[in-house]
């Protein structure tokens, strides 16, 4: 989200803006935006509804969430259920009419694309 608030300047200056959503608790997605500094909202959805609704949710593996717990990643506490379900990673650019002129989603969360691509992308459909 770091690298998401570099650019979020620049989107402001074309007209356009956007969200982070994230399956945590509000009051983690909170702590998340104070301690980044962020400027835009994130919002929080609550055990994945709005993922659930879009079909890009998924159940983290058992392997996976074995590694989760040994780490200490405490994904239960942070999205508030026990369910191992995340949302898959995505970017949806939609244009003032409410038209999704670009989505792009990946189930790999280190699969996630550069904020430039963000820009150039508002750019071409400006």
């Amino acid at each position: 989200m770091v690298a998401l608030q570099e650019i979020y300047g620049q989107v402001l200056e074309m007209g356009g803006s956007f969200v982070a959503i994230s399956p945590q608790l509000s009051k983690y997605s909170k702590q998340v935006v104070n301690k980044n500094n962020l400027s835009f909202p994130v919002l929080s959805d609550q055990d994945c509804a709005y993922a659930r609704l879009l079909n890009i949710d998924y159940v983290l593996p058992t392997k996976l969430q074995e590694v989760y717990t040994r780490f200490g990643l405490d994904l239960q506490r942070f999205n508030g259920n026990d369910s191992w379900i995340l949302p898959m990673c995505g970017r949806f650019i939609v244009d003032t009419h409410g038209i999704i002129k670009n989505a792009e989603v990946h189930v790999d969360h280190t699969r996630r694309p550069e904020p430039s691509e963000i820009v150039d992308l508002l750019k071409s459909i400006g």
